[in-house]
């Protein structure tokens, strides 16, 4: 998960229970962009714990989330506390 630890520290800091966010804030979060495959394909944005799923999802199911309301047209999506 290191490459996406930002996001991992981020939302294990939140007291909330959702939060909408822009891809470019996570993007802002990270420094650096997220894949092309985040922006075209919803899959990436799954909550499944799969072996050998990407190591972003990891980040932020681990720190007690998950995506919902994913529109890859606006590039938004709601962490929402599990």
């Amino acid at each position: 998960m290191t490459k996406y630890l930002p996001i991992f520290l981020w939302l294990s800091g939140l007291k909330v229970k959702s939060i909408a966010v822009t891809f470019s804030k996570l993007e802002e979060t990270l420094g650096f962009e997220l894949p092309n495959s985040a922006r075209t394909h919803r899959a990436w944005w799954g909550n499944e714990r799969i072996p050998h799923r990407h190591t972003c999802c990891r980040a932020w199911l681990d720190a007690g989330f998950e995506t919902r309301d994913v529109n890859l047209g606006l590039e938004t999506l709601v962490f929402h506390k599990v």
